[in-house]
């Protein structure tokens, strides 16, 4: 079993020791969901690729992305602290591995081990940050630069500059029709913040993406190196991939 993909699991050191003999690893499908809201979580995952999507739903079958997990991170640790129900859909963009915990476990070796219960603690609160910024985002920003913000922490999550999802994916992240978002991609492309593909899109230029987005990114980013020191004290550099090794297709 490979816990190293994992950042959370790394920055914990030798305290990793106590959740070890615990963890299996699985591998999570293309749209799976791991919980609905208010169902008992019952199990954390450390990703060690890919990303997860915190869906909040509505009546109307409409979702909005509260938070977006990857490896640098785990979905499920709100448990840890008491928040036993959850109160989002978590589901899978696309196939990845993870380390899999019972919540137990987790809640146990915490009382063990005052940096783990420390980097929860400080986990949950960088989370909880986001998702009141994403929400501050979503009521005062245009959808083009809410687009951006997503577009550029996506890519940060994934450690990559390309994202492999379809745009109605984007859209749904949203909370917006895909009918928003087309022509906004087209005038990003236009522009050489980005070029796309089936089912994918590629960060060209991030600084003009940067200079296209709103502070909520910053702030986003200024919130998990604060809170989340032990994972992010050496961020790793994106690289862009040329226009040209792009397909053109739409």
């Amino acid at each position: 079993m490979r816990q190293g993909g994992n950042r959370f699991l790394d920055a914990l050191g030798a305290d990793l020791e106590i959740l070890r003999p615990h963890l299996s690893e699985v591998t999570l499908r293309a749209g799976q969901v791991l919980v609905e809201p208010g169902e008992e979580i019952g199990h954390v995952y450390f990703l060690h690729n890919g990303a997860i999507s915190k869906l909040t739903p509505f009546d109307d079958g409409s979702e909005i992305e509260a938070a977006l997990i990857g490896r640098e991170g785990a979905v499920g640790v709100i448990a840890a602290i008491g928040l036993v129900r959850s109160i989002t859909r978590d589901v899978c963009h696309v196939e990845a591995r993870a380390s899999r915990l019972a919540v137990g476990r987790l809640t146990t070796a915490c009382l063990a081990s005052p940096r783990l219960h420390s980097m929860v603690d400080r986990y949950v609160l960088w989370k909880m940050a986001y998702a009141i910024r994403s929400g501050a985002c979503n009521a005062r920003h245009s959808v083009s630069q809410r687009l951006c913000r997503w577009i550029l922490t996506c890519c940060d999550v994934l450690e990559s500059s390309e994202i492999a999802l379809p745009q109605d994916v984007f859209a749904k992240m949203l909370g917006v029709q895909r009918t928003s978002i087309n022509p906004i991609l087209q005038e990003l492309k236009s522009a050489g913040a980005v070029a796309t593909g089936r089912s994918r899109i590629v960060i060209t230029d991030r600084d003009v993406l940067l200079a296209r987005t709103c502070e909520c990114y910053a702030a986003m980013r200024q919130d998990q190196q604060v809170l989340m020191r032990d994972i992010f004290a050496h961020e790793p550099p994106l690289h862009p991939v040329a226009p040209s090794q792009m397909t053109t297709r739409s």
